[in-house]
C-alpha cells in the first residue's frame, strides 16, 4: 500500500527534528529516499502550515513555529495530578503504602495529592505541605537531574538545617548522594526530616528532559523499614516512566555529577 501524504510529511518532519543541524534540500532528498518532486511538494506544504521554516541565507530547513506552539500548548494544558492519578492508584494498591505527588516550588517540594496507606497510623502529610530539598527523597529526586551549574548555585546558598541525626548537613555529602540518585533513577529518605518516616521518590520529566514532578512512596520506619520499602523502587520508576511518556517527556542522558 502506498504511503499517504501524512505519513510522508511525518517522515520528513522526523528527519528534520532528529538532525544535528539544519538540512538542505539535497540532503533531505538523500536521507528521505523520496523523489525530488515529492519532497518539494511536502516541504511546500510544511512551510504553508508553519510546521517547517526555511532559512534563506543558509538554504536549510528547520522545524517551524507551529510545531513549538503545539508542544508548548500541550504542556501548558496538562494537569499532572490527573495524568498521574492512575499510576498513583496502581502503586497504592500494589505497595499498600502512602503515595504522593509533588512539584518543585523554590527550594521546597509541595505535595499536590496524598493517597493514604490503608494501615496508616498517626498524622499524614496533607496536600500543600512543603519539604526542603536537602532532607527529602522528593527534593533529591528533583535536584539530581538539574544541570550541574544549577545544582552548584543552589547548594552554594542553601542552609542545611539539621532535623534529625540522619539529616545531610554538608553540600559535598549531598552532591555525592545526588550522583547516586542519577545512577539509580530514584532517591531515598531515611528518617532525615522526621525520625519515623522513610520514603522513595522518582522524577517525572517533560519534553525538555527537565524534572517537573515526583511520585513518592513512604511509610513509617517501624512499619516498613527502608530496606523493605526500597524493594518497590522498580515499580515506582515504572510509574514515573509511564507518566513521563504520557506527557511526551523523556529522561535526560545520565552523566556523572562533577565534584566541586
Amino acid at each position: 500500500m502506498k504511503s499517504s501524504i501524512v505519513e510522508k510529511l511525518l517522515h520528513v518532519l522526523t528527519l528534520v527534528s532528529e538532525s544535528k543541524q539544519p538540512r538542505t534540500f539535497s540532503e533531505l532528498v538523500l536521507e528521505s529516499g523520496l523523489h525530488k518532486s515529492t519532497l518539494h511538494r511536502l516541504l511546500a506544504l510544511g512551510l504553508q502550515y508553519e510546521v517547517l521554516q526555511y532559512d534563506d541565507i543558509k538554504r536549510t530547513y528547520l522545524l517551524g513555529p507551529k510545531m513549538f506552539d503545539l508542544v508548548k500548548n500541550a504542556h501548558q494544558g496538562y494537569d499532572i495530578q490527573i495524568l498521574a492519578l492512575d499510576e498513583m492508584m496502581r502503586l497504592h494498591k500494589v505497595i499498600r503504602q502512602n503515595v504522593t505527588i509533588g512539584v518543585p516550588v523554590g527550594s521546597d517540594t509541595v505535595y499536590l495529592r496524598v493517597l493514604e496507606a490503608p494501615q496508616s497510623v498517626g498524622p499524614v502529610p496533607q496536600p500543600g505541605m512543603r519539604e526542603p530539598f536537602h532532607c527529602s527523597a522528593s527534593g533529591k529526586a528533583l535536584m539530581a537531574f538539574r544541570p550541574d551549574s544549577a545544582i552548584q548555585s543552589r547548594l552554594s546558598e542553601h542552609h542545611f538545617e539539621k532535623y534529625t541525626d540522619n539529616t545531610i548537613t554538608c553540600a559535598r555529602e549531598y552532591r555525592k548522594v545526588l550522583g547516586d540518585v542519577r545512577l539509580s533513577g530514584y532517591a531515598v529518605n531515611d528518617r532525615e526530616e522526621y525520625d519515623h518516616f522513610v520514603g522513595l521518590s522518582a522524577p517525572i520529566f517533560n519534553y525538555l528532559s527537565e524534572p517537573i514532578a515526583v511520585l513518592n512512596v513512604w511509610s513509617q520506619h517501624l512499619r516498613c523499614p527502608l530496606e523493605e520499602l526500597e524493594k518497590w523502587a522498580p515499580e515506582l520508576m515504572k510509574s514515573t516512566n509511564r507518566v513521563t511518556s504520557l506527557i511526551g517527556g523523556s529522561p535526560p542522558a545520565i552523566e556523572s555529577l562533577t565534584d566541586r
